[in-house]
């Protein structure tokens, strides 16, 4: 057996999927909130900040993955081969928008052009899991879920711990502790509610429409931890996703759950809601909702209205090549700045401009549009497929396509129904 056949066995001999749930659902996220304590929105030094706004780590880790897959036979050439002319003319935009606004336009053209090359590398990481995935049986999927849960109950413990024995306020930098920036490895809360609302969505989905005779006992039991720290978080956008999903699946195969599985999640979905609102810490970040929501449009988008404006009207200085990757963090400012505009379409524009928007969003349609039914029609994929869409529509109000851990993710969700599209084909 040769050297690239012994690392494919390696890698098949455990199970990609335990791999990937290990790594990312658990060894990643802990390895997250041990590199960046946090009581505020931010760290010291400035390079271990941008860093962590980067998720650095996470990048390393798909490299890492990438370095595998070569040295197991993996080659982006053989792929490009097999790639329809579309999408490689979308590719092709999508390197213009990358590399003409961050190289000649934007202010800050040494992060423009790193974040630029991050892009690439998530796109060689999800090439890289096609390429394991296809000597992958679909129905050990599931094995995933089961590591995320338990990566799950290790991030609970975290943020009890940190919740429950935070150090003296003085000890902070700016001496007060920001609990909506305390949650382990997490940018903010709502990070924090995104990451477990979109494997609630999975779950929940698999409850609702999984397998006749598959036990769901544990799967309920994962469920109502999930969705019992989504609603915890106060992350709306994270359940609103989920009521997408739910739709999405509904016209997707047009059926409705049955009774006893609809009543089943629904009262699941309560007990969570319950059981999160008497923990809820006494700060507004963890609110689903607050009485100042109600005082216009902009407050009851958490701002969103004001940033997305700032950020069109921005985009329109520049809106061939857009103003470089991660502009938006210095050329947008509505009071304080963000990283992304909580919307993935205007992160494409101000980004990389007509050109790369263009191409982005062509490969990501496309990308949908070719994997649905794989996701739909079989039952060991519907979980991974609604916590891909429940990413995807939550990149609409929330920066899923901005921070590599949940691009990661979605690379996977996309890389696995791929590689199950070709099984059933061929």
């Amino acid at each position: 057996m040769n050297h690239a056949a012994t690392i494919r066995a390696s890698v098949t001999r455990w199970g990609l999927y335990d791999w990937l749930g290990v790594v990312l659902g658990i060894a990643m996220p802990v390895i997250a909130a041990l590199l960046y304590p946090t009581y505020m929105h931010r760290v010291s030094p400035g390079w271990a900040e941008w860093s962590r706004l980067l998720e650095l780590p996470f990048v390393v880790c798909e490299l890492a993955f990438v370095h595998v897959a070569v040295r197991a036979g993996y080659r982006d050439a053989a792929l490009w081969q097999r790639l329809p002319r579309d999408v490689k003319a979308a590719f092709a935009l999508l390197l213009v928008g990358l590399t003409v606004g961050s190289v000649l336009v934007s202010r800050k053209p040494f992060d423009s052009v790193l974040i630029s090359l991050i892009t690439l590398v998530h796109l060689r990481f999800c090439a890289a899991i096609w390429f394991f995935a296809r000597a992958e049986p679909v129905a050990r999927i599931r094995t995933l879920f089961s590591w995320l849960t338990l990566g799950l109950v290790a991030l609970a413990m975290l943020t009890t711990w940190r919740f429950q024995l935070p150090p003296p306020a003085a000890s902070v930098p700016g001496g007060v502790i920001e609990l909506g920036s305390a949650l382990p490895g997490f940018i903010n809360v709502r990070h924090f509610g995104s990451w477990t609302g979109a494997i609630a969505a999975g779950l929940m989905l698999g409850l609702l429409y999984g397998d006749e005779g598959e036990d769901h006992r544990l799967a309920s039991v994962a469920y109502l931890l999930a969705a019992g720290l989504t609603c915890w978080s106060g992350t709306r956008a994270a359940i609103l996703a989920m009521v997408v999903v739910a739709a999405v699946a509904l016209v997707s195969l047009r059926r409705w759950p049955e009774r006893a599985r609809l009543v089943h999640v629904a009262g699941l979905s309560a007990l969570a809601l319950g059981l999160a609102l008497p923990l809820l810490p006494d700060n507004p970040d963890f609110y689903l909702y607050a009485s100042g929501d109600a005082q216009d449009a902009n407050m009851a988008t958490g701002g969103r209205l004001a940033l997305w404006h700032a950020t069109f009207a921005r985009w329109l200085d520049a809106p061939l090549f857009g103003w470089g990757s991660g502009s938006t963090f210095w050329e947008v400012f509505v009071g304080w700045t963000h990283t992304q505009p909580h919307n993935a379409v205007l992160q494409f524009l101000i980004s990389w401009g007509v050109f790369g928007a263009a191409g982005a969003l062509w490969l990501l349609g496309r990308a949908i549009v070719a994997t649905h039914r794989t996701g739909m029609d079989d039952a060991a994929l519907r979980p991974l497929t609604g916590m891909l869409y429940s990413l995807l529509f939550m990149s609409l109000l929330e920066g899923m396509l901005h921070y590599p851990r949940f691009i990661m993710m979605i690379a996977v969700g996309f890389a696995v129904l791929f590689a199950a599209r070709e099984q059933r084909a061929g």
